[in-house]
């Protein structure tokens, strides 16, 4: 098994896209340009490395087809051990690093959840989630407390705006939450 730390957001974000459909590099990079997925990268210097990557480690592979005009072009498929390695990945437990430095990453799990995940997975990691923003957002508002007659304005007011962010992101989870249980019967 390919261990995970050696993929990075970018890595999975191409995995889940190819899952998706195959495609070649240049499909890739239109897709990130023209989506809000261009967070990722649409960068030719991003995208062709890392699919080299993959196809290195096995988790994709590639072969040549033609393309409009004379141009042939190399489109990715997704190998079992891709496969494999997407929906271990998407399995995975939430930490609380996760929240405090993958946010996006997080995002991307939950955003290729309903097609690859079985069903009630969304509801699960959404559960899972909350959990842990819900346990890390009290020992922010305790820091901004303890912390705050001595921080430059500045300084305390970009953590309250973060501290916003999470309060935002907590109720997100909770909308979403009984969208699932609402529209799908999952409880």
């Amino acid at each position: 098994m390919v261990a995970s730390n050696r993929n990075s957001p970018l890595a999975f974000a191409l995995l889940g896209l190819i899952w998706q459909e195959a495609r070649s590099g240049y499909d890739l990079r239109k897709f990130f340009s023209s989506t809000p997925m261009i967070s990722f990268s649409d960068s030719p210097g991003a995208i062709y490395p890392a699919l080299r990557r993959l196809e290195q480690r096995g988790l994709v592979r590639g072969h040549m087809a033609d393309g409009h005009g004379l141009r042939r072009r190399r489109i990715f498929e997704l190998t079992a051990r891709g496969r494999a390695e997407f929906k271990r990945w998407q399995t995975q437990p939430i930490t609380r690093n996760d929240v405090v430095r993958n946010m996006n990453a997080l995002m991307l799990r939950f955003a290729f959840m309903d097609q690859f995940a079985e069903k009630g997975a969304a509801l699960r990691f959404l559960k899972a989630f909350h959990k842990e923003l819900a346990e890390y957002l009290p020992s922010l508002r305790k820091y901004l407390k303890s912390t705050r007659e001595h921080m430059p304005q500045s300084g305390r007011l970009a953590l309250e705006s973060g501290i916003q962010a999470y309060e935002t992101q907590l109720r997100w989870i909770k909308a979403a939450m009984r969208t699932y249980m609402h529209s799908k019967g999952e409880r």
